[in-house]
């Protein structure tokens, strides 16, 4: 028989939903610290870009134990991936083990003699309070910390009106209308947004990349 841990996972995006939702089916009791005010890790609608969806179809980019909407298109938008993963957090009561708006501030070794992790969490309001568990899942993903590119005169190009932006910043597609853009990257996140910067009504849209 299992003997129960508390269990922090850090992070409720894809990955932390479905560790949260194992230890949770295994009789542990856990807890998820997300830094957003909303679930969904990348999918999290602060974060998305306008007319963002999925690269896979959605019977690959899917959960084995909850299958997406039927009426979803085989591509699914946005907020439909977002609106599976509440669903499928509600479903499994991750919800009620969810804390919004709390950063992980600070982990060590417990100090008391028992194995485990001393996390330090800090709230919307800036206190910070420490809390032990025995066991601790980093779930943040790899696309949690925006790359961003610094380039020589920058400064004097936002001074004259220029405006840089990450991708997870460009939330508002009129941002690009009657602009001259310039999309660094050609991944998918870069297509997307020089896709949506034309048919937002851009005056012209450049891609550079390193490699075609």
């Amino acid at each position: 028989m299992v003997s129960p841990k508390h269990v922090c996972v850090i992070g409720a995006g894809v990955s932390g939903l479905a560790t949260a939702k194992a230890f949770s089916a295994r009789g542990h009791h856990v807890t998820i610290v997300e830094r957003s005010a909303d679930l969904g890790g990348v999918w999290e609608p602060a974060r998305s870009y306008p007319e963002v969806q999925t690269q896979s179809p959605k019977d690959l980019y899917r959960y084995t134990d909850r299958a997406m909407p039927e009426t979803y298109p085989e591509w699914p938008t946005g907020p439909q991936v977002h609106a599976y993963l509440a669903d499928y957090a509600k479903s499994f009561g991750l919800d009620r083990r969810l804390r919004l708006n709390t950063t992980v501030s600070g982990m060590a070794r417990r100090t008391d003699g028992r194995p485990g992790w001393t996390l330090a969490l800090s709230g919307k309001d800036g206190a910070t309070s420490n809390e032990d568990f025995d066991f601790v899942a980093v779930c943040t993903g790899q696309f949690n910390e925006p790359r961003e590119l610094h380039c020589p005169g920058e400064d004097g190009f936002l001074a004259e009106g220029g405006q840089i932006l990450h991708s997870s910043k460009y939330g508002d597609a009129t941002l690009a209308k009657g602009r001259r853009v310039v999309v660094l990257g050609g991944s998918k996140s870069a297509t997307d947004i020089a896709v949506n910067a034309v048919k937002s009504g851009a005056r012209e849209v450049t891609i550079v990349m390193r490699e075609p």
